[in-house]
């Protein structure tokens, strides 16, 4: 949740003391949200237009290559540098972005794909079929997508505390290096652990 609506959630809460909070959060967290990505954009806007441009000449931006040849130039010749890859970055203003985003650029890497699908059996067998559906489609940012795309030298983020004491925590960055059935090999890419596995 940004900043932003976290203290005009609080600012409600500590000055307006509404009865239900948790209701009232239900009720209206998306008409908050829409508004403050509006307010996002009409300021990316402003700022174009100081610029002599405006934010409709970019409507489409990633069906023409143009965002990921200015971030990632030559990805297929650098893509070996974990440095190009990881300190350089996309922002969106939606989760449902940032997907497409990862699928375009995972195309844009040249060795082969390799899937991962992810377990999806509930505990009762008899409510496998009712939920089975309902599971693929759920699209968490804490979670990976339902089939998760990865080729070598490809960057990943961890999304769990496996091994603080080693680097292994939520939040760090990774390079692809081999996969296995049930392993992804990776080397950390920043950090004090830096390239190691």
């Amino acid at each position: 949740m940004p900043y932003s609506l976290r203290r005009l959630f609080a600012t409600l809460l500590v000055y307006c003391n509404p009865g239900n909070p948790k209701d009232l959060w239900k009720k209206y967290e998306n008409s908050i949200k829409n508004d403050i990505q509006q307010l996002l954009l009409n300021h990316i806007n402003e700022v174009l237009l100081s610029m002599e441009r405006n934010i409709n000449e970019f409507k489409d931006i990633f069906g023409n290559n143009l965002l990921f040849n200015v971030t990632y130039p030559d990805l297929r010749t650098f893509y070996s540098n974990p440095s190009f890859i990881t300190f350089r970055i996309i922002l969106t203003t939606k989760n449902d972005f940032v997907d497409e985003i990862n699928d375009m650029l995972i195309h844009r890497f040249s060795d082969d794909a390799t899937l991962y699908t992810t377990i999806d059996e509930t505990i009762e067998p008899n409510d496998q079929c009712q939920f089975e559906d309902f599971l693929h489609t759920l699209h968490s940012a804490n979670l990976p997508p339902y089939i998760l795309t990865l080729k070598k030298n490809c960057p990943i983020i961890l999304l769990r505390n496996l091994n603080p004491t080693e680097g292994l925590y939520n939040g760090t960055r990774l390079i692809c290096h081999d996969f296995k059935s049930h392993v992804i090999s990776a080397t950390i890419s920043s950090g004090d652990f830096k390239n190691k596995h």
